[in-house]
């Protein structure tokens, strides 16, 4: 029997560049916190010391190797886990958090990593009670950035790359994944989310036998 859940949850927001993560993070924040729910957002890259250090790459990812680049999010991952989610989540905090170690094996896994002995790298993090994978193809994340948000694509942006990253992504089978179309308009998509949150709450209200 599972035991009845007492801390927070984590929920975390997955998927390639432009498939609208972080709007539908903001959008569940504002109906969770609506009824009352005591939410926290967050993301990665932080804005500590490492997440800086990661978000220069963003422009230059030459600057250092593949090795050292991973070493820079398992540092901030490291940090974000120690200062934020564990107190949060021993706290009853819902977290929202837009990217976690999905991201890192999916993205380090496309410049040649394995995806599943970066997910062993990470085993020091919380597990996410939800991690929701949004799926749309890399054309319609890349037209989003370019002409919806007036962004030029960033080094990890490309469209290749983004291939590669959907791929790992979709190949990544963990008990905690929902699959989202992010095809839809921001409402369906919305409305797609909250019903995963959902089953999710009602879960852990009501645990079943394993």
């Amino acid at each position: 029997m599972k035991k009845q859940k007492t801390e927070g949850f984590l929920i975390v927001f997955e998927g390639t560049d432009g498939t609208g993560k972080s709007t539908q993070l903001d959008l569940l924040a504002s109906y969770l916190l609506a009824k009352g729910y005591p939410v926290i957002t967050t993301r990665e890259p932080t804005n500590g010391k490492y997440g800086q250090q990661i978000r220069t790459l963003y422009t230059n990812r030459k600057q250092c190797s593949h090795e050292e680049e991973l070493e820079l999010f398992l540092a901030d991952r490291r940090q974000h886990v120690d200062e934020l989610l564990t107190p949060a989540l021993a706290e009853g905090k819902i977290i929202l958090c837009d990217r976690y170690f999905l991201s890192t094996a999916a993205y380090q896994g496309a410049v040649g990593f394995d995806p599943e002995e970066i997910l062993q790298r990470n085993s020091f993090a919380p597990v996410p009670d939800l991690a929701l994978l949004f799926q749309a193809p890399p054309e319609i994340g890349t037209e989003r950035i370019v002409k919806g948000r007036g962004d030029s694509l960033n080094d990890f942006e490309q469209q290749d790359t983004l291939k590669r990253v959907a791929a790992i992504f979709a190949a990544i089978k963990k008990p905690y994944i929902r699959v989202v179309d992010a095809t839809g308009t921001i409402e369906e998509v919305h409305l797609q989310i909250r019903h995963y949150i959902t089953l999710l709450f009602s879960e852990a209200q009501h645990p079943t036998s394993d």
